[in-house]
């Protein structure tokens, strides 16, 4: 985490090879304990992109019920996938092996890229990896997970994944929603991409925001702060609990398009969000901090504030 502070730059682009290069020596000293987490692939749709690794705890739930936390992926709308090319090919068991060891199965999607791919299918895809989980009891069973809460899933999105993860719980309802809303305890909401209207139209990623949302003309619309303020009643009042986590080193217009969206997410529901700031870190290091043992205190919070 020393060398994370040492950054000058916030920037995504300028912090994504240093952070990667922080982290990989410390997780490539753990990848024994990282790769011991047993895992297993599934299909949940038709196409290659509609995959998903299930990380399955080593020990059993003394409580009974081995709790799921379903985690999105980021890629700024365009990139992204499950299992991350060498010499990063730790990602993102670096996710599933922590929370696993921490007693969770873990459910890490793939899901369809813009710009082949716009929205909502992103969004569709988070809700069908959920809708499979819920249906599939039968695949997250194991000796230590013998009986897995498929009635209380916690939903987690980084970054352009919370994006894709609060527009799955906002979707056109489907004979199929109430099941699907009713399993969802918590959402956790990481440095989401929520956009906002007076977002800076010459901020390069704009053009890809753009992209994702099926044009310029969308992205007010069709953001999650689009759908929130157009929710119904009904919609709003059935969200789950929410925690809303930024890093403390985020860009500075992601720490605004966060402080607008828990703003508008407050007026909205009536409720006040329960929020968490990764001190110490920067857009790209919390995922990659994980399974290192370092800069790790931002995802136990995490636990505590599910399991609270």
């Amino acid at each position: 985490m020393e060398t994370i502070a040492q950054f000058k730059s916030r920037e995504i682009v300028d912090t994504i090879e240093p952070t990667l290069g922080a982290f990989l020596p410390l997780l490539e000293a753990n990848r024994t304990t990282i790769e011991e987490i047993p895992r297993e692939t599934f299909q949940y749709g038709p196409t290659d992109r509609h995959q998903l690794d299930v990380y399955y705890p080593i020990t059993s739930s003394t409580t009974g019920k081995t709790q799921i936390l379903v985690w999105v992926y980021g890629g700024g709308f365009v990139s992204g996938e499950r299992r991350l090319p060498a010499p990063a090919n730790l990602g993102y068991a670096t996710v599933g092996s922590f929370f696993a060891h921490r007693g969770f199965i873990v459910i890490i999607p793939d899901y369809r890229l813009a710009p082949s791919t716009i929205f909502p299918g992103a969004a569709e895809d988070v809700r069908d990896a959920i809708s499979w989980v819920i249906k599939n009891p039968q695949h997250l069973t194991t000796p230590t997970t013998p009986s897995p809460d498929t009635r209380n899933i916690f939903l987690m999105g980084h970054s352009a994944g919370a994006a894709h993860a609060f527009a799955s719980l906002l979707l056109p309802p489907t004979s199929e929603s109430a099941m699907q809303l009713s399993s969802i305890a918590g959402l956790i909401l990481h440095a989401g991409i929520h956009l906002w209207e007076n977002f800076d139209l010459s901020n390069p990623f704009f053009e890809i925001v753009a992209q994702h949302y099926g044009g310029a003309e969308y992205v007010n619309q069709k953001s999650s702060l689009g759908l929130l303020r157009s929710a119904s009643a009904a919609t709003l009042a059935a969200l789950p609990r929410m925690l809303l986590v930024v890093a403390e080193k985020e860009p500075e217009w992601i720490l605004e398009v966060n402080k607008d969206f828990e703003k508008v997410l407050e007026t909205s529901t009536g409720k006040k969000p329960a929020s968490l700031v990764a001190l110490g870190h920067n857009h790209i290091s919390p995922n990659w901090a994980v399974s290192s043992g370092q800069g790790e205190s931002w995802a136990e919070d995490v636990i505590a504030w599910i399991r609270g």
